[in-house]
């Protein structure tokens, strides 16, 4: 089991949100382990699921969204975190990006 470290892009002059992602191999499945917290002050409210794209050698190979959701109340400090499991990812190297509400969270990882 390995994980790597998130690259969050630094987007977030635009919004109340910061994010990260794991990435861990367990047998022949990819967890993909996304969290975006509130970092404001204030109630951030997020309408809608948030969307990934999986790409390997710089292709998309999945793309899809979390099931909508209709909105949710964000705390101040309070966090969302949701799962993605990919089965029998193919080898080669992969980048995973997850876009929620306009803050977007990456990272790279290899199956072997």
């Amino acid at each position: 089991m390995s994980t790597e470290p998130s690259e969050s892009n630094s987007n977030t002059n635009q919004t109340d949100l910061v994010g990260s992602v794991k990435v861990e191999h367990i047998g022949s499945d990819t967890k993909i382990t996304y969290t975006f917290k509130n970092q404001s002050e204030k109630i951030v409210t997020v309408i809608g699921g948030a969307r990934y794209k999986l790409l390997k050698d710089n292709k998309v190979v999945d793309e899809s969204g979390v099931p909508i959701k209709d909105f949710i109340d964000l705390e101040p400090g309070q966090d969302y975190t949701d799962i993605k499991t990919f089965p029998k990812l193919e080898p080669g190297s992969y980048r995973i990006l997850v876009d929620w509400n306009k803050t977007i969270v990456s990272a790279e990882f290899v199956r072997d």
